[in-house]
C-alpha cells in the first residue's frame, strides 16, 4: 500500500522547495488561520495541537453542507452516518455502533457538547465561522470525551452593522434543492439580532425496487436565531436558539454479495442488483428527528481575567424505521424511539495573556437523560433462508423495550502556561472528572417468540419451549436490569514544551492523557438473571425456573483511557507565503470500547489494547497572488495491541474448517457447530487507511473591470480501510480517489456569484460502510453506498 503515496509527490516535491522560495516587496501572503482551540484567539501556526482548519466561507464555496462531506478534505478524519449510528473517528479511533456509547471524538457547537446521536447530525455548516479539527485527546479543556479528537464548531455572532446573504443551490439529476437566507444588524444601540435559515431537500439517486421508490429522499428544515447584548464596555451577552427538523426516506443500502439461497417459502432474500444505485428492501429505512438548543453565553472581562459563563439546554427527539435485515423479506423490521435532554453549565477564567505565566481555570457540569425503545415490526429469521441465530418468529404485537438512563458529571479543570523566554514555554494542564449512570433496561418478548420448524418447510408449525430444555423461548430473548448504577472517577492530565527556533518557526513536544467513561449496552437482547420452563405444546409456564448464570455485568463495559505522545513543527516560509506543518504522534489505548455485530444486534464490549500512531503534513503555498496551493498527507499505523476473543466472521463460524480462525479457548480452532473468537491482536482499527491525502488548488483572474473567474479544485485520496470490526476481507474498502471542483464567475464586490459544483466528478464507488448481513448464514454482505457523481447550480447574493 505504500506505492500510493507516489501520486502526491507533485504536491509533497512543491512543499519542499518552500525554503527556496525568493522573498521581495511583491511576494504573496496567506491570510492568517485564526483558532480557538485552547480558549484563546490564536493563529493556527501558534496552536502546539495537531489542528484542521476550515472557514465557514470556504465551506460555502465548495458546497459543503454537513461535516461528512468536511472530513474527505481532512486526511486521518473519518465523519459518517454509517448504519445506524454516526461513525466519529480521528486516526483510527471512534465508537462503535450502539446507541449507548458516548463519542469518542467529541463535538462541540459554540462550546456546547453535542456528542450524541442527531445533535451530531443536524446540518451543522450553516454560517459558520469556522470548524477546527483536533487530533488526539484534548482532555483538559473540553467537557466530555474526548479520547480520540475534537471538532471545535464556532457559528457566527450578531454584528451592528446590516449584512446579508441569500443562495440557492440546485442538483437537477438527483432533485437536490437547498435554500439558505441569512440576515445580521443592529435591533437598538447595544443589541444586535442574527438569523439564519436553511431548507433541504432531495428526491435521491437510489432506486428500491421492492418498494419502487427512491431516495435518500430528504426534507430537512433549520433555523438558528440569536441575540448579542453588549451589557457594558467589559461585558456581554448572547444568546441563541437552534431548531432543526429532519426527514429522510429510503435510506440507501445494497448487497454486494451473496449466495443468494432460497428461503423456506422459495424468495430470494438477497437479490444482488447494484453495487450503488439499487437494491432491493421490502421496508423502507426512514429517519424523523427534531433537535432544539438554546445557549446563553456571557463574556464579562474583569481586571485579571476574562470570566466565561455557557448555559445550554439541549433535546432531540428521534423517530426511526429500520430495515435490520437488510433484505427484500420480513425477517427482521424495526422501529425506534429516542428522546433525549442535556443540561450543561461551563464556568471559566481566563488570564489575559501575554504575561509571563498564562492560565485558565473553569469548572463543568452536564447532565442528561436518554431513553430508547425499540419494536419489532416483523421478526421471522427463517425468511433470511440459512440463518446465524436462533430461528425464531415474531408472534403477537410484541412488546417495546426500554432503555432509560440518567448521567450526570461533573469536572474542574486548570491549564497554565510559563513563558520560561521569549522563545521558550511549557504548559501543564489538569482535569477531575466524576460521572454517574444509573440505568433501567427491559425486554420482555415473553409470548411473542416462537420457534419455526423450519426443517419440515412449515410455517403454521410452532413451539414455544424448547424440546431439549423446556425452556420458554421467550425468555431467551427477555430480561429486566433494573436500578443499575456506575460511578467512576478520573484524572486527565497533559503537558507539553514550545520552542520558536526562529520568527516563523514553532517546534512543540506533549504528553497527554484522555478517558471516555463505560456504560451499558443498549442493544443487548439475550437472557436475564433467569429462565422459566413450560409445555412443549402450549407454552404454558409450569413453574419451572432455571438460572442462566447471566447477571447485570453482562450489559456493562468499563471506561476506556489513552495516554498520547506527540511532537511537531509548523513553520512559516518564503516571507509569509507559505506554511509546512507536520506531527509525528503515538496514541497507546486500553480497554478500548468496541461494537461488533453478533447475529442480529451489535453488542459491546473492551478490546484490551490498541496503539495509534503515524505521521501528518500539510501546508499551503501562495504561489502567485490569484493562485494559492494546498495539500496535506496521513500516514497511519493503527493496530489492536491486544484482542483476543473478537467476534468471529460469517464464514469461520459456519465452515471453520475451510476457514480457520475461530477459536476456542486454548488456541484451537472450533469444530462445526462451536463457538468461539478471533485473535485480532496486531490487526488494524476501523476507519484506518494506511495512507490518506489532500491536495486543493485556490485560483481566481479578473476577467473584467468588474467580473472575476474563480476556481476550486480538491483531489482526496483514502486508503483501503474497514468498517466492520471482525475483519472479514469481504468487507474492506477499496482505495479512492475524489475529485471535486468549483467554477464560478463573481462581481469585483463579491456580492454576487454564479458557480458550478461538481463533487465526485470521475463517479468514483465508494460506501460509508460495510459489514455482513444479520441473521443469515449465507455468506451475504452488504454496504452504505455514497452519492455519486453530482453537478449542481450555486447562486449568491450578499450584502
Amino acid at each position: 500500500m505504500h506505492t500510493h503515496a507516489s501520486r502526491f509527490t507533485l504536491s509533497a516535491l512543491a512543499l519542499a522547495l518552500l525554503p527556496s522560495y525568493p522573498a521581495s516587496a511583491q511576494s504573496p501572503q496567506l491570510e492568517e488561520v485564526v483558532v480557538t482551540a485552547q480558549l484563546r484567539t490564536q493563529s493556527l501556526q501558534d496552536v502546539p495541537i495537531a489542528v484542521a482548519a476550515m472557514s465557514g466561507e470556504k465551506m460555502d464555496d465548495l458546497g459543503i453542507l454537513d461535516l461528512e462531506e468536511l472530513t474527505q478534505f481532512i486526511p486521518n478524519v473519518n465523519i459518517n452516518q454509517g448504519r445506524a449510528t454516526p461513525n466519529l473517528f480521528i486516526r483510527g479511533v471512534g465508537s462503535g455502533t450502539n446507541a449507548g456509547f458516548e463519542q469518542s471524538v467529541g463535538m462541540y457547537i459554540d462550546r456546547v457538547y453535542s456528542g450524541r446521536g442527531a445533535l451530531a447530525n443536524v446540518p451543522i455548516t450553516l454560517d459558520l465561522a469556522r470548524v477546527e479539527v483536533l487530533k488526539g485527546p484534548q482532555g483538559i479543556l473540553f467537557g466530555k470525551n474526548t479520547i480520540g479528537g475534537a471538532v471545535n464548531i464556532s457559528t457566527n455572532k450578531p454584528t451592528q452593522e446590516l449584512s446579508g446573504r441569500v443562495e440557492a443551490l440546485w442538483d437537477p439529476d438527483h432533485g437536490e434543492q437547498v435554500y439558505t437566507g441569512i440576515v445580521s444588524g443592529g435591533l437598538s444601540e447595544r443589541v444586535a439580532g442574527r438569523l439564519a435559515v436553511r431548507y433541504e431537500g432531495m428526491d435521491g439517486w437510489w432506486d428500491n425496487r421492492a418498494l419502487d421508490e427512491e431516495g435518500p429522499d430528504m426534507d430537512n428544515l433549520f433555523i438558528r436565531g440569536g441575540v448579542l447584548w453588549d451589557i457594558s464596555d467589559r461585558a456581554e451577552l448572547w444568546l441563541k436558539y437552534e431548531y432543526g427538523d429532519f426527514e429522510t426516506s429510503a435510506a440507501p443500502s445494497v448487497v454486494y454479495q451473496s449466495d443468494q439461497p432460497l428461503n423456506f417459502q422459495g424468495d430470494r432474500p438477497f437479490p444482488i442488483i447494484d453495487e450503488r444505485d439499487e437494491g432491493a428492501q421490502d421496508y423502507s429505512d426512514i429517519r424523523d428527528t427534531r433537535t432544539d438548543t438554546l445557549k446563553a453565553t456571557l463574556d464579562w472581562e474583569l481586571d485579571f481575567a476574562t470570566f466565561t459563563s455557557v448555559t445550554a439546554f439541549s433535546q432531540y427527539e428521534l423517530e426511526s424505521n429500520a430495515n435490520s435485515d437488510i433484505a427484500a423479506t420480513p425477517s427482521l423490521n424495526r422501529e425506534l424511539s429516542e428522546d433525549y435532554e442535556q443540561l450543561s453549565q461551563e464556568l471559566r477564567f481566563v488570564s489575559p495573556g501575554g504575561e509571563t505565566l498564562d492560565w485558565i481555570a473553569g469548572a463543568y457540569y452536564q447532565a442528561s437523560e436518554l431513553d430508547i425503545s425499540r419494536f419489532n415490526d416483523a421478526l421471522d429469521f427463517a425468511l433470511s433462508g440459512p440463518t446465524a441465530v436462533a430461528d425464531l418468529i415474531g408472534l403477537g404485537e410484541g412488546r417495546p423495550t426500554v432503555f432509560d438512563q440518567e448521567s450526570t458529571s461533573w469536572a474542574v479543570f486548570g491549564q497554565a502556561t510559563w513563558n520560561i523566554t521569549d522563545s521558550f514555554r511549557g504548559t501543564l494542564g489538569l482535569r477531575y472528572n466524576e460521572e454517574e449512570k444509573t440505568l433501567d433496561k427491559v425486554t420482555d418478548s415473553r409470548g411473542v417468540l416462537g420457534a419455526r420448524g423450519t426443517s419440515l418447510g412449515s410455517p403454521e408449525l410452532i413451539v414455544y419451549t424448547n424440546p431439549a430444555s423446556g425452556i420458554l423461548i421467550g425468555d431467551l430473548r427477555s430480561h429486566s436490569f433494573t436500578d443499575l448504577k456506575r460511578t467512576e472517577e478520573e484524572v486527565t492530565w497533559s503537558a507539553n514544551l514550545q520552542w520558536d527556533v526562529g520568527e516563523d518557526t514553532m517546534l512543540y513536544a506533549s504528553v497527554s492523557t484522555g478517558f471516555k467513561g463505560g456504560g451499558y449496552d443498549e442493544a443487548y437482547s439475550n437472557a436475564g438473571e433467569t429462565v422459566r420452563t413450560g409445555n412443549l405444546f402450549t407454552g404454558e409456564p409450569d413453574g419451572g425456573v432455571i438460572e442462566t448464570g447471566i447477571t447485570a455485568d453482562e450489559i456493562e463495559y468499563d471506561e476506556e483511557t489513552v495516554i498520547a505522545y506527540e511532537v511537531g513543527a509548523k513553520m512559516g516560509l518564503a516571507d509569509g507565503a507559505a506554511t509546512l506543518n507536520f506531527a509525528v504522534f503515538r496514541m497507546e489505548y486500553e480497554d478500548l470500547q468496541v461494537s461488533s455485530l453478533v447475529g442480529d444486534v451489535f453488542r459491546v464490549g473492551n478490546a484490551g489494547e490498541a496503539i495509534s500512531q503515524g505521521l501528518e503534513i500539510d501546508g499551503r503555498w501562495a504561489l502567485t497572488p490569484s493562485l494559492t496551493l494546498g495539500g496535506s498527507i496521513a500516514y497511519l499505523d493503527a493496530t489492536y495491541d491486544e484482542f483476543l476473543g473478537a467476534t468471529c466472521t460469517v464464514p469461520q463460524s459456519t465452515d471453520p474448517v475451510n476457514n480457520p480462525g475461530c477459536l476456542r479457548d486454548d488456541g484451537s480452532n472450533i469444530a462445526p457447530g462451536e463457538s468461539g473468537g478471533q485473535d485480532l491482536s496486531g490487526e488494524t482499527l476501523l476507519f484506518s487507511p494506511e495512507w490518506s491525502a489532500n491536495v486543493n488548488l485556490d485560483y481566481f483572474t479578473p476577467i473584467s473591470d468588474s467580473l472575476e473567474f474563480r476556481m476550486t479544485v480538491d483531489v482526496n485520496y483514502t486508503d483501503e480501510f474497514y468498517s466492520a470490526l471482525d475483519l472479514d476481507p469481504n468487507t474492506l474498502h477499496d482505495s479512492a480517489t475524489r475529485i471535486n471542483a468549483r467554477l464560478a464567475l463573481a462581481n469585483a464586490e463579491d456580492t454576487w456569484s454564479v458557480a458550478l459544483v461538481g463533487k465526485n466528478l470521475t463517479d468514483e464507488k465508494t460506501q460509508v460502510w460495510r459489514n455482513d448481513v444479520a441473521l443469515t448464514a449465507s455468506n451475504s454482505y452488504f454496504a452504505v453506498p455514497e452519492r455519486p457523481r453530482s453537478i449542481a447550480i450555486q447562486a449568491r447574493y450578499q450584502f
